[in-house]
């Protein structure tokens, strides 16, 4: 028979189907409109309607999700996917096993792609897609090719739009790795970290990722602007005392 082999791809469309249908209400918008591959901010998520959302898809599916489960899975496609593990009770959603890992990769990518953005890692939305933070092809290439250098992987560009936001890029890196490889300190003069191989000063790999000159405190306009991250969860608390100590010195 055919219909084994085939009854958990049936249940994932039919999870996707509905989970289109509950975030088409959410967004007012008509669910065959809904394209399933895209972010969920593109599709018309902000901070007040994700709350609005989750507790929808609690209400629906009979489960309890939080809401940065939308940053480990960015795409109504990849919440599908996460959603029909649960109901099977299997760990085959594409989720990082630590979340500790995954923070703490996220906080490495944030500073990473800050580098190459000439901004300030809480500028920066963990949920945002990569188009809408301004990553073209070419600078997809050097993420990812800083992504690689760090974390001793082979990843491809095209990762990039598998894994569309930082936050969702930050939970795969960590399942790849399993929150075992140390970041290399990353050069504090480009968007790339330093090559783990550079012989000179083999012990800068010891030292802080951040670079030894200090910078200027916090003007009046970015502690607001900080504040306001930590408010709308695009940071943490622990990350946003991290920077806060960082330009206090």
């Amino acid at each position: 028979m055919t219909s084994e082999p085939t009854a958990p791809s049936v249940a994932h469309g039919d999870i996707l189907a509905e989970l289109t249908a509950v975030l088409a209400g959410v967004v007012h918008a008509d669910p065959d409109r809904v394209d399933p591959e895209q972010p969920f901010p593109v599709l018309g998520l902000d901070s007040l309607l994700t709350v609005e959302f989750v507790e929808a898809v609690d209400r629906h599916f009979g489960v309890r999700i939080a809401g940065a489960v939308l940053y480990e899975h960015p795409t109504p496609a990849l919440l599908a996917r996460h959603l029909t593990a649960l109901r099977r009770g299997a760990g085959e959603a594409p989720a990082a096993s630590d979340p500790g890992a995954s923070a703490e990769v996220l906080q490495v990518l944030r500073e990473q792609l800050a580098r190459m953005l000439h901004c300030d890692p809480w500028e920066i939305d963990g949920g945002a897609a990569f188009a809408q933070l301004g990553i073209d092809s070419i600078l997809a290439a050097d993420f990812i090719a800083g992504v690689n250098q760090v974390y001793g992987l082979s990843e491809s560009p095209v990762t990039v739009h598998e894994q569309p936001s930082l936050a969702a890029m930050a939970s795969y890196i960590a399942s790849r790795t399993r929150g075992a490889v140390t970041p290399a300190a990353p050069d504090a003069g480009s968007g790339v970290p330093a090559a783990a191989g550079a012989e000179q000063e083999p012990p800068a790999v010891a030292a802080p990722r951040r670079a030894a000159a200090p910078r200027p405190p916090l003007t009046q306009d970015e502690m607001v602007a900080l504040l306001d991250a930590v408010r709308d969860n695009r940071i943490g608390v622990d990350e946003a005392a991290a920077l806060l100590a960082d330009r206090s010195a």
